[in-house]
């Protein structure tokens, strides 16, 4: 460009300017352009180079020109402008340096301080350096000296550490020799005596199972016996579960809810150690809940037989190994034979095992136990031979140990646990020592090098020697605090001693009725109750107060449970015992074991008839219980004192003599009120036994407290007994006696609680279903089930009764089981339940409002009018005939079942009938009623339908003739005549059904005989009955053990005489005098009739030749075993089953079945056989001896003792053959006579015969006329039986049949004879007085 703008120009002049190339000269501009380096010039520019002479001149002369811009340029060249820019930038840059050149030049001036500083410290470092290196060589060395210095020590330390541990080994390794020393002597000890020992406990295990703790003993001491016979060695000390258990095992039982007494551990030991599988008998659960705790790891199934999955289960445990415990195996499934007796085989490597049609796999593991809860079940011998049997049954020892702990763990928990301690000091720390003592061998075993350099070696001595010292500290300490302990146990002894004595007399109890069945958990819920929910507790904080009331209420929460499960009659015996038990527990008392044995078996002392004193106004029993009275040493001087005391006759008259009981002892020293008590008892029962349950009620009263029975006579609360006592799965049973039903009281009670309840009768297929449905679906929802008349299933109930004891119900569920009282209920549904007995009260009152009640009001007061008067009539009926069951066998000969299925049968006929002869009409005449109808349908088919006597039947018809009759819708109709001696009881002049209950109501609460038509001393009989039917009962529950003598082992001894020193129990001991006494007592022979020819041909004789021939060979049986049980008391012999059970029967009172060969009473003791039968025999040897002296003719003139005859209807046969056969005259032509005399040595013409010993009750005899007596019974001096010939017979007007009954129960009827009436009373009053004549009383 030639010619460029002036804004470029002036541009690049300043750029050449700055560049040092100052022109303005375009040319030389243009050519400083163009050089090659202009650019780079520009663009290297070092601003710092910039003189400040071309920067004044850029600002002087370029600068300050408005025209020298950035913009202007830019506009004139776009080149040219970004210079001008670059060189403002520059200038300004350079004022920029202009004005901070002091600060850089002081910077570079630092900069070189700087450097040269770095170059000393770079001298100053490598010095550090130098000297760095030196040091680590020098600790290097250093460290080298110190490892030497080190390792020095360290060897010094462990020369020393070896020093003290072998010192250390030594001393603890020297005590440990000691402890061995003598572990190897005893272990020499145990290898002498290890066959001995092995072979006692191998039999103990597999033998002694069965057998409860005392017979295990027994059977351990026979074997120890035949050991030492045999010359071989055994541990005379040696305790069976300490041998064939560890202590560390006993302990994990314990916590396996295993009881800790030895029985228990004796049973889990042969559970442990069995080889046949085991059969466990386990009434009280407690086994079971054992092994399902002990096998719970291992998955333990519970089955039962009666399970429907029960194969099912025992094919899974058989393949899987699983233990399986089988319940119920008294319903044994012989498909379990294979498994109980091992039958596998192998193949291919599997072991099998065949169930019915199928081979499974058997498992090693595999384990089964068997279980029942019935202990009276038999077994047959084939499942004996395969298993081990283990008896659970509680045991009184057992039992005692367990009530002990219970009552110190609720009483004195402090005490409990030191009583614990004390126990586990036994096991735990022998369990560690022997711990330790492994631990030591294996630790020596295990080292590895030198002995001295393991550390653990010393520790295990060192613990084991610090648990050594502990164990003998506490063992040092044991005697103190065993003392403390002691002493409060022995506080609480007597009540777990109670506590055993009261569940064994309940376990017993079933011998006096069947129906009395009661379980272990029965008791220990009742203990549970009074330890724990006592409200007589509250409050009470002194010890001995506390169980002053815990054993009051024990026997207080015992009787009121069991008497409501009892009938009424046997409320005095469960009193009785349980008195017995509370007077043996007393020290302040003596045990008057003497007096109590009396009391039972008093009536067991042989008297002799010619020496017993003679008082006028005492009666023949009366002076035989003085003289019985007097063998008691402190009644030495009886017989004198009633000769003495005046007023004595007064006394004896009185009606209730046990009010005031003269003191017929000596008084040197007095006796408590229950010793008085107690001596009381013992005269009313010689003197007045019909008294002895009133005097007995005293007694317990005395003993108990003067509430203890009063309690039950109080209402039953049965609300609060089924919400609180009872359980879901105890069924409650309501018994009652035959024809009175109780189920009444379960639905009103079900309706008071405002509860559902489902009721079914059960009999049938249908019924079992639908009880079945209701229970499963009622154990879900919580309803009541009430099932009505179960005893006629009894074969169902027992599966009812398993399945209960399985259930898991809802808590509000009910079972309710209505029953008559019936054998053939299940036992183990009887001890399962809470029973609740309901008897009707006694009394024509009570009788006659439960008709009325039970009758509709409607129903009664229909037309015709007449028939409110006759059903009130019936009710009487019903009254009277049920009233006199009391009085069986003087009411009725036997107890017949009228009940209230007879009246509804009786009420239907009245209004059949009434109906049918009325046709609709509102009244009818008396006289139009069909009374004959009537009185023959009661008589044939609704009452007499019952009744298989003949003279019951006459009596039945006899309360009809009286009571269904036109005259009894008369005023002055007479319902019972002469009552109480004078007053008639007459109809109540009424029609309506108001006016009989009102009148019905006016009557008294209790009634006597005379009521019924008896005379009024039949009460009196039937007292004695019942207070002889109470000693009978408490003599079977006297226990053939000697249980007395373990149960009170501590205070018997005490207060043991020398006349104990023999050793041998008391039953035994009594036994051996009872037995020698009636060898003396009884004939020692009797000879047989000789027969000839001619005597075989005499009826007479062939009768007593058959009778000689059965008493000598029952003569020679019974003095055999009478021998036998002599020789057993005197240990000469050996018993055998037939001997145990003989001893068995007669320590218990009862008579030996194998004696029973003739009609005797049900309830007869052994000693009144034993006396009867001496009597028999005598009779027979005077026989032989006539018949040997006189030949068979003199057996006609015998006064024959007709009682004393084994079959003496066959004698009234042969006297009847024999004045036929006489007088060639045909039986049929035959009729007895009777003529009883005064005269013993009255002469028998030749169809005579001579009857001695009967005696005749209800009236009495005057020249051969009967006349009615107030007395019970007459004896007949002599009697004549006379055959004549019909046409010979006399004719007699108002004549009695009456029966001849063989002895007093009127069960076995021999003959009827007809006597003639003194006085004007009709045959029928005979009858209601229930005349008969008796062979024996």
């Amino acid at each position: 460009m030639a010619n460029p703008p002036a804004a470029v120009k002036l541009a690049l002049e300043s750029i050449c300017l700055l560049l040092g190339e100052e022109t303005s000269d375009w040319k030389k501009i243009r050519q400083v352009i163009i050089r090659d380096n202009f650019i780079s010039s520009i663009v290297n520019f070092n601003t710092e180079e910039l003189s400040d002479v071309i920067r004044e001149k850029m600002k002087k002369n370029y600068m300050s020109n408005p025209s020298y811009n950035y913009e202007i340029v830019n506009r004139a060249s776009l080149a040219c402008g970004p210079m001008v820019k670059w060189a403002i930038a520059q200038l300004n840059y350079a004022d920029v340096l202009k004005r901070v050149e002091p600060l850089r030049n002081e910077l570079q001036k630092l900069e070189d301080d700087a450097k040269e500083n770095q170059q000393k410290a770079d001298e100053v470092e490598q010095m550090i350096r130098d000297l760095e290196t030196s040091i680590a060589r020098y600790k290097e060395e250093y460290a080298i000296l110190i490892s030497e210095a080190q390792a020095i020590k360290a060897d010094l330390a462990a020369v020393e550490a070896k020093v003290n541990r072998s010192t250390a080994l030594l001393k603890s390794l020297s005590a440990e020799r000691d402890r061995w020393e003598k572990t190897s002597e005893t272990f020499k000890n145990q290898m002498a005596t290890i066959a001995g020992d092995c072979l006692l406990s191998a039999a103990f295990i597999a033998y002694a199972g069965y057998f409860d703790q005392q017979m295990r003993q027994n059977l351990f001491a026979t074997w120890a016996h035949h050991l030492q016979q045999a010359s071989i060695l055994f541990r005379t000390d040696i305790a069976r579960t300490e041998y064939l258990s560890n202590a560390d095992e006993r302990l994990r039982w314990q916590a396996s809810s295993l009881p800790a007494d030895d029985l228990c551990t004796e049973n889990a030991i042969m559970l442990k150690r069995f080889n046949r599988y085991p059969l466990i008998i386990d009434p009280s659960g407690q086994a079971t809940e054992f092994i399902m705790n002990e096998y719970k790891e291992r998955k333990i199934t519970r089955t039962s037989f009666l399970d429907d999955a029960f194969r099912k289960n025992l094919e899974s445990a058989l393949r899987f190994g699983n233990p399986l415990l089988v319940q119920d195996v008294e319903s044994y499934d012989p498909i379990l034979n294979p498994v109980l007796n091992r039958e596998v085989r192998r193949t291919g490597g599997r072991v099998l095992i065949t169930l019915g049609d199928q081979d499974i796999d058997l498992s090693p593991s595999f384990v089964i136990f068997l279980s029942t809860r019935d202990p009276t079940v038999e077994f047959p011998p084939d499942l004996c031979s395969r298993v081990t049997f283990v008896n659970f049954t509680v045991t009184r020892s057992s039992l005692q140990s367990q009530c002990l702990n219970e009552v110190l763990k609720a009483e004195r928990p402090d005490v409990d646990e030191k009583r614990s301690d004390l126990l586990k000091l036994q096991g735990e720390f022998q369990l560690r020592l022997r711990q330790l003592e492994k631990s030591l061998l294996q630790a020596l075993n295990e080292v590895k090098g030198r002995i001295l350099d393991d550390d653990t070696i010393i520790t295990t001595l060192e613990n084991l020697k610090k648990e050594a010292a502990e164990v003998t500290r506490k063992v040092e300490e044991t005697d103190i605090v065993m003392a403390e302990v002691d002493a409060v146990s022995q506080q609480y002894l007597p009540l777990s001693t109670a506590c055993s004595s009261i569940y064994f007399t309940l376990e017993a109890i079933n011998q006096i009725h069947f129906l009395y069945q009661y379980s272990l958990q029965f008791f220990l819920d009742i203990y549970h109750t009074v330890l724990y929910e006592n409200s007589n507790l509250k409050e009470v904080t002194d010890h001995t107060q506390r169980l002053s009331f815990i054993t009051k209420d024990l026997f207080q929460v015992v009787f009121n449970r069991t008497a409501r499960g009892m009938l009424h009659n046997d409320h005095i015996i469960i009193s009785m015992l349980l008195a017995k038990i509370r007077l043996k527990g007393l020290t302040s008392e003596p045990s008057y074991d003497v007096e109590f044995q009396h009391f039972l078996c008093g009536r067991q002392i042989v008297l002799n008839g010619s020496s017993m004193s003679k008082i006028d106004y005492l009666t023949a029993e009366q002076i035989e219980g003085m003289e019985r009275l007097s063998r008691l040493p402190i009644f030495f001087d009886l017989i004198s004192k009633v000769q003495e005391d005046v007023q004595f006759n007064i006394w004896l008259e009185s009606s209730s003599p046990e009010q005031a009981v003269p003191f017929l002892w000596p008084e040197e020293k007095p006796f408590t009120p229950i010793g008085q008590a107690l001596h009381r008892l013992l005269l009313i029962q010689a003197f007045r036994p019909d008294r002895l349950l009133a005097m007995a009620h005293i007694f317990v009263a005395t003993v108990l407290g003067d509430t203890f029975m009063s309690t039950i006579e109080q209402p039953l609360d049965l609300a609060t007994i089924v919400e609180t006592e009872v359980k879901p799965n105890t069924p409650v049973l309501m018994c009652s006696v035959p024809g009175y039903d109780a189920s009444g009281r379960g639905e009103d009670l079900a309706a008071e609680q405002n509860t559902q309840i489902t009721s079914i009768a059960i009999g049938s297929a249908e019924g079992f279903n639908q009880a079945e449905k209701a229970i499963n679906t009622a154990v879900k929802s919580g309803r009541w089930v009430m099932l009505k008349n179960v005893h006629l299933a009894p074969g169902w109930l027992m599966q009812l009764e398993k399945k209960l004891h399985s259930l898991h119900a809802h808590a509000n569920f009910r079972l309710f089981l209505t029953m008559e009282i019936n054998p053939k209920v299940p036992v183990n549904l009887l001890r399962a339940g809470r029973i609740f007995v309901f008897e009707p009260p006694p009394g024509v009152k009570a009788n006659m409002l439960r008709t009325f009640s039970s009758i509709p009001v409607s129903r009664m007061c229909k037309a015709p009018n007449e028939r409110a008067r006759l059903y009130f009539l019936l009710g009487w009926f019903h009254a009277i005939i049920q009233e006199r069951l009391r009085y069986a066998p003087l009411g009725w000969s036997k107890k017949y079942e009228f009940g209230e299925s007879d009246l509804r049968s009786a009420c239907d006929t009245v209004d059949t009938w009434l109906d049918d002869t009325a046709k609709g009409r509102q009244n009818i005449s008396p006289d139009k009623i069909p009374w004959a109808a009537l009185k023959t349908l009661m008589a044939q088919s609704i009452y007499g339908g019952r009744i298989d006597n003949e003279f019951d039947q006459r009596l039945l018809n006899s309360f009809l003739e009286r009571l269904f009759t036109t005259a009894s819708f008369d005023r002055e109709f007479k319902l019972a005549c002469k009552v109480d001696g004078h007053k008639d009881i007459l109809m109540p002049d009424g029609i309506r059904r108001e006016e009989f209950i009102q009148w019905v109501e006016l009557l008294p609460d209790t009634q006597t005989p005379s009521w019924l038509g008896l005379p009024n001393n039949a009460e009196k009989v039937l007292l004695t009955t019942q207070g002889t039917d109470m000693l009978s009962k408490m003599l079977k529950m006297q226990m053939l053990e000697d249980e007395d003598d373990l149960a009170y082992a501590e205070t018997e001894k005490k207060q043991r005489t020398g006349s104990t020193s023999d050793g041998r129990p008391i039953w035994m001991r009594s036994l051996h005098t009872t037995a020698s006494n009636w060898l003396q007592l009884i004939p020692k022979s009797l000879n047989h009739l000789k027969r000839t020819v001619d005597n075989i041909k005499d009826p007479l004789f062939r009768f007593f030749e058959r009778e000689v021939k059965s008493g000598a060979k029952l003569l020679q049986d019974i003095r055999q075993d009478l021998a036998d049980i002599v020789q057993v008391c005197e240990g000469k012999k050996k018993q055998t089953n037939y001997l145990r059970t003989l001893i068995s029967e007669m320590v218990k009172g009862i008579l030996p079945h194998s004696w029973i060969r003739y009609t005797i009473p049900a309830d007869m003791t052994v000693i009144q056989w034993v006396a009867n039968f001496s009597e028999r025999i005598k009779q027979l040897q005077q026989i032989s001896q006539a018949a040997s002296t006189g030949g068979a003719k003199e057996l006609k003139n015998i006064h024959v003792f007709l009682g004393g005859l084994y079959v003496p209807e066959a004698y009234i046969t042969a006297t009847r053959q024999y004045v036929a056969q006489a007088n060639s005259w045909s039986l049929e032509e035959l009729r007895l006579e009777v003529i009883v005399t005064n005269n013993q040595n009255s002469v028998l013409d030749a169809c005579s015969f001579g009857i001695t010993g009967l005696s005749l009750q209800g009236a009495i005899c005057n020249n051969n006329k009967l006349s009615l007596s107030t007395s019970i019974s007459t004896e007949l001096t002599l009697t004549q039986l006379r055959w004549v010939k019909e046409t010979y017979a006399e004719k007699k007007a108002n004549v009695v049949t009456l029966p001849v009954y063989l002895n007093f129960t009127r069960a076995d009827l021999i003959f009827t004879v007809d006597f003639e009436i003194a006085t004007k009373e009709d045959a029928r009053s005979f009858y209601e007085r229930g005349v008969a004549l008796l062979c024996t009383e």
